[in-house]
């Protein structure tokens, strides 16, 4: 036999059993034509083996449709824990609805509270934060309750959130960059607190409370101002348009114990010459520059 002729018949003995071969799969497949429900019915009539103690066993092998995996590979379920369903208020979310609610509680009867007396202002808070939280069926704890009646109290007799601020004698410098950001000077270090405000409207009040006194006034014609406290701290407020964060407040504070002659030459910021050189042209009433 020729080297071709054994060649042809190599193929052609190739060519027959991939014929077969697909013969086969052919014939385990599904008919294109079956119905689903006759599929579901051979699966419903599949033989269930039965133990000895009478009960169905779980089919073993048995196809449960297309695509799903055996049910004894599976086995039973695992139970899951209850949910938490997405978008539950935390608790800040709580405390700033009641804070919001007592601002609008407060602003409809600032004049009322603003011509109470000082010893009635209190006992007048107390009430509006008991009925805010009454009425809305707020869970609050004591201590919560009572930073409530705090805060609100500054609101009325003082700056809001600035007045814990400016009576720390260790803090130097308070900055309001908007409602969200507050920082402050403490030992030359500037540093982020969790303090603040609730909207730009509630730095607005505070602005109007620092320069009202003083007959100044800021809108959107003069949306820059300078003042003082009655401590005698610098403020400057500027708002929009000039401020894109919102309202912005900045405090220079003052020491309450101005530093001495001693103190200064101490910290090396002058020599007792200089101070000497100093005196020397006051008492002969020279100009200085």
């Amino acid at each position: 036999m020729s080297l071709l002729q054994r060649m042809e018949r190599a193929q052609k003995a190739k060519e027959a059993a991939e014929a077969a071969r697909n013969g086969a799969q052919a014939t385990d497949a599904p008919s294109p034509d079956a119905t689903a429900g006759e599929q579901s019915t051979a699966v419903a009539t599949a033989p269930t083996a039965l133990p000895q103690n009478g009960n169905p066993a779980t089919p073993v092998g048995v196809p449960v449709g297309p695509g799903t995996t055996d049910a004894a590979t599976v086995g039973p379920a695992t139970p899951r824990g209850p949910m938490r369903p997405t978008g539950t208020p935390t608790r800040d979310d709580l405390i700033r609805e009641v804070r919001l609610q007592l601002q609008a509680e407060v602003v409809g009867a600032f004049k009322t509270l603003l011509d109470a007396k000082e010893n009635e202002v209190h006992p007048k808070i107390e009430g509006l934060v008991d009925r805010v939280i009454t009425r809305g069926g707020f869970a609050v704890t004591r201590d919560e309750r009572e930073r409530l009646v705090e805060e609100m109290v500054h609101d009325v007799t003082g700056f809001g959130p600035l007045e814990p601020l400016l009576a720390d004698p260790t803090i130097t410098e308070v900055m309001v960059n908007g409602p969200d950001h507050i920082y402050i000077e403490r030992k030359g270090k500037i540093q982020r607190i969790d303090s603040v405000f609730l909207n730009d409207q509630h730095v607005l009040r505070v602005i109007d409370r620092i320069i009202t006194p003083l007959g100044r006034r800021i809108d959107e014609s003069s949306p820059r101002v300078d003042a003082r406290l009655p401590d005698g701290s610098r403020v400057n407020a500027v708002i929009e348009p000039l401020s894109l964060v919102g309202p912005v407040i900045t405090v220079r504070k003052f020491s309450k114990t101005p530093y001495t002659v001693d103190d200064l030459v101490k910290f090396g910021t002058a020599t007792p010459e200089m101070f000497q050189f100093l005196d020397a042209c006051i008492q002969a009433r020279l100009n200085l520059f």
